[in-house]
């Protein structure tokens, strides 16, 4: 069945065909899983977020409409859930970080997509790389989370705007505001890009 589509899947799913809904699961557990964790920034946490969401998409596969894609449909899950998960535990709380950065984040875009490198530039990049993940978490979680969406989870703008019912300019204002928030805390710390 991992030849299938996530649309037959779906399909076979619906007619309760587990195979199916295994499936689906395996194939998108480790990315929600760590779209989660964006949010709950612990293990524990993440785990019980992570099957809350695969359990409402096991209730609502039948609500499940042919004309939309599965992987925005099911993000956009991951993040309702997530929040309520949130909003239940404690309030989400806003950063100081809301003052603008500066203004080039090509930059860091760049650093972010390039993975091929000599040796000592790897480990500089692997450095650079854990930075920029500290620096994410202290990111408030709408920023964290258009972040994780586009580098993490590989969806476009326009998917990205489908999930937070939100316009493609609204995201990519949310997105370079993100970067520009995550070089203003790198260059904070010291640490030259």
């Amino acid at each position: 069945m991992k030849n299938y589509t996530d649309e037959q899947l779906i399909k076979l799913a619906v007619k309760k065909d587990k195979n199916a809904l295994e499936t689906l699961v395996a194939r998108y557990l480790k990315a929600v899983y760590g779209f989660t964790y964006q949010y709950a920034r612990n293990r524990e946490d993440a785990e019980d977020i992570t099957q809350e969401i695969f359990i409402k998409v096991w209730k609502n596969l039948n609500k499940f409409k042919d004309n939309k894609k599965f992987r925005p449909w099911l993000y956009e899950i991951a993040k309702n859930t997530s929040l309520d998960f949130l909003k239940k535990k404690n309030p989400i709380p806003f950063s100081y970080l809301d003052s603008a950065a500066g203004d080039n984040s090509e930059k860091l875009d760049n650093i972010i997509k390039n993975t091929v490198a000599a040796p000592v530039v790897m480990i500089e990049q692997s450095f650079l790389i854990n930075k920029l993940s500290l620096a994410i978490k202290i990111l408030s979680p709408k920023y964290a989370e258009i972040i994780s969406l586009y580098h993490k989870q590989e969806l476009n703008f326009r998917e990205i705007a489908e999930i937070n019912g939100e316009s493609i300019n609204t995201v990519k204002s949310r997105y370079r505001r993100a970067l520009l928030l995550v070089k203003k805390i790198i260059s904070e710390a010291g640490i030259k890009i």
